[in-house]
């Protein structure tokens, strides 16, 4: 375990902490407009891909070394550090869905809808977790 890796995790982490901090804010807001819902769903992409970025590092760190953030959700969920490896799994793959919202409004309510109930208390409690490992 080097401490260069440590460093990174740890530095994936404060971004993490940041873009999580700033869906938090933004989490009871109720959006006037298709733009606004756009930004707050931009928002979770960015927490999501740093949560990525910081389950790989952390798993690096740790000499546990994976290939992709598939991996990474099963390996961490060993840990105790992911709750419900399916909401993981399903936010990824629901990472194209915004491509498609000019074409379904009832796709920006839904997405939001996700973000708030499901994907964000996953994100919070990886975060919590992180946050007693440092």
């Amino acid at each position: 375990m080097s401490s260069d890796a440590e460093i990174r995790w740890k530095q994936f982490l404060e971004n993490y902490e940041k873009a999580l901090k700033e869906l938090n804010k933004h989490k009871d807001t109720v959006f006037e407009s298709n733009l606004e819902k756009a930004g707050y769903i931009h928002y979770f992409e960015i927490a999501l891909e740093f949560a990525h970025k910081v389950m790989l590092a952390y798993l690096e760190a740790k000499g546990k070394p994976v290939e992709d953030p598939r991996e990474a959700v099963m390996e961490l969920e060993k840990l105790g550090m992911v709750q419900n490896k399916r909401s993981w799994f399903r936010a990824q793959n629901r990472k194209k869905l915004p491509l498609y919202l000019h074409k379904n409004e009832k796709l920006f309510d839904e997405l939001i809808h996700d973000i708030n109930d499901t994907y964000l208390p996953e994100l919070a409690f990886l975060w919590r977790r992180l946050c007693e490992m440092k």
